[in-house]
């Protein structure tokens, strides 16, 4: 599947939760984002990150 980038206010949408649930839900990956090139204060997510938390927490994109 070809992810886009996206805001993650949007996918906190997707997903059904608000943004701040949505960082929690990150906050035991931290290191694997970061390792992707994940910014902590990053509002727009690149496509690999997008799908690994898609795949991580079970989001239907």
């Amino acid at each position: 599947m070809l992810m886009k980038s996206m805001t993650k206010q949007k996918l906190a949408d997707k997903a059904g939760v608000s943004l701040n649930t949505l960082n929690r839900w990150c906050k035991p990956y931290k290191k694997e984002l970061e390792a992707m090139g994940l910014q902590p204060k990053a509002r727009l997510l690149p496509p690999v990150v997008v799908k690994f938390i898609a795949e991580k927490l079970c989001i239907d994109l």
